[in-house]
């Protein structure tokens, strides 16, 4: 007899939640109070599909992409809007609550579907031709894809350009293995810069190809595993008053508006402050817009990302205040209270792992004001609960659903002593 559970609740990635006779199952693709019939077909773990949606719950909406449920980009295309932002809101709150911490956490501040300016894509060769796409759900396939709604106008524009070039760079079979290409795409303020990455070597084959192919005029810059195989222009991104040109592969923030919006928190919190520390810098997204008004002491271990940074400050001609920088991991290294002295704001934007070193080393401190920028809320909330410990208080949390349709969510809490 076929079995039909009862949703009990989303799950922190997404999928549903019933119970099996004394089972705990996740069923992807569903929602609370929804009852669904589930598939005969056995599934990973303790994970099932369903055959059929018995009673819909009333916030289930259509998808708007052609390659949801099969693509494994996107969960949450079904859930409609609002009750989705309180869902995505509420993880976090769990998380502080876990922590005893009771807050108020502002948003999530949204942005428009179609905002997603860096997409990280696979290209791979069929006999069909070049595929392009993101890992199928649950599996190492790639899902070959024609359009992506959450991609900008511009990156959704340029994949018939990139499935051509990519096919160029995806290494021949190995091992009975099919060869693979990681395919990054920026959309910067005057074009799309491309960074292609697998584990070979760059060949003067490669240099020829960048060059000559046809496709090569859509992109500012091709790079191949970090080494740039032909640039027509730099990739500019614009930071506050500066314009930094990111290293190929580089992390940026997926979303201008929400990187604009993490900004604007962290630089207003900061404000007062004369000298600022930013860790976990990257090539300075906030280091660049905060030396308008304070000299910045920059911490990162990426070192392009830095040098970066420093060629955007120095082309600024004298505009902004000083910022000094160091290469260093903060996970083995971080700044120590010592060297705090002089700080008296610092923002920290670490990778999911989150900043515990770090964070235990400004509690030490006498850093007046902190910015603390996440996208995991349970490492956020372990960070937070180091910083209150040490004496400071939170003044606001919120909320950033910079990845839609999805569990990921950017926060920016902001705590002074």
């Amino acid at each position: 007899m076929p079995d039909i559970v009862t949703i009990d609740r989303l799950g922190h990635q997404g999928d549903g939640t019933a119970s099996l006779g004394e089972k705990q199952i996740f069923v992807p693709f569903t929602l609370e109070g929804e009852k669904v019939l589930l598939s005969g077909l056995p599934g990973r773990g303790n994970h099932r599909e369903v055959a059929e949606i018995v009673e819909p719950s009333p916030d289930r909406i259509s998808p708007i992409c052609p390659h949801f449920g099969d693509c494994g980009g996107c969960q949450l295309q079904h859930f409609s809007h609002e009750p989705y932002l309180a869902w995505k809101r509420a993880l976090l709150v769990s998380e502080l609550e876990r922590e005893g911490m009771d807050v108020d956490v502002a948003g999530p501040v949204s942005f428009p579907a179609a905002s997603r300016r860096r997409a990280v894509l696979t290209a791979i060769h069929t006999s069909g031709g070049t595929q392009l796409g993101f890992q199928e759900r649950g599996s190492h396939e790639v899902i070959d894809i024609e359009t992506c709604p959450v991609m900008t106008g511009e990156l959704q524009a340029a994949l018939p350009a990139v499935r051509s070039l990519a096919g160029a760079f995806v290494p021949p079979t190995a091992k009975g293995k099919p060869g693979s290409v990681r395919v990054t795409m920026l959309s910067c303020d005057n074009g799309i810069d491309i960074a292609f990455a697998h584990g070979g070597k760059v060949t003067a084959r490669d240099l020829k190809t960048a060059a000559r192919h046809p496709a090569s005029k859509h992109f500012l810059r091709i790079s191949l595993n970090g080494e740039v195989l032909h640039a027509r222009q730099r990739p500019i991104l614009t930071a506050g008053i500066a314009r930094v040109s990111p290293p190929p592969e580089a992390f940026a923030q997926a979303v201008a508006g929400a990187e604009q919006a993490m900004a604007d928190l962290v630089c207003e919190h900061l404000s007062p402050c004369k000298r600022t520390a930013d860790l976990f810098a990257g090539f300075g997204t906030f280091a660049l817009r905060l030396a308008q008004n304070s000299m910045v002491d920059a911490y990162e271990f990426d070192a392009p990302a830095l040098a970066a940074l420093d060629r955007a400050w120095r082309e600024t001609g004298g505009a902004l205040k000083t910022i000094t920088h160091e290469r260093r991991d903060l996970f083995r290294r971080p700044v120590m209270a010592s060297e705090l002295k002089k700080i008296d704001g610092a923002v920290f934007d670490p990778p999911r792992a989150g900043a515990e070193a770090q964070a235990r080393e400004l509690a030490m401190s006498k850093v007046r004001k902190v910015a603390a920028v996440s996208c995991n809320p349970q490492t956020l909330a372990r960070d937070l609960r180091i910083l209150i410990e040490g004496g400071y208080k939170l003044v606001s949390v919120t909320t950033i659903d910079q990845f839609a349709f999805t569990p990921h969510l950017e926060t920016v809490a902001l705590l002074e002593r």
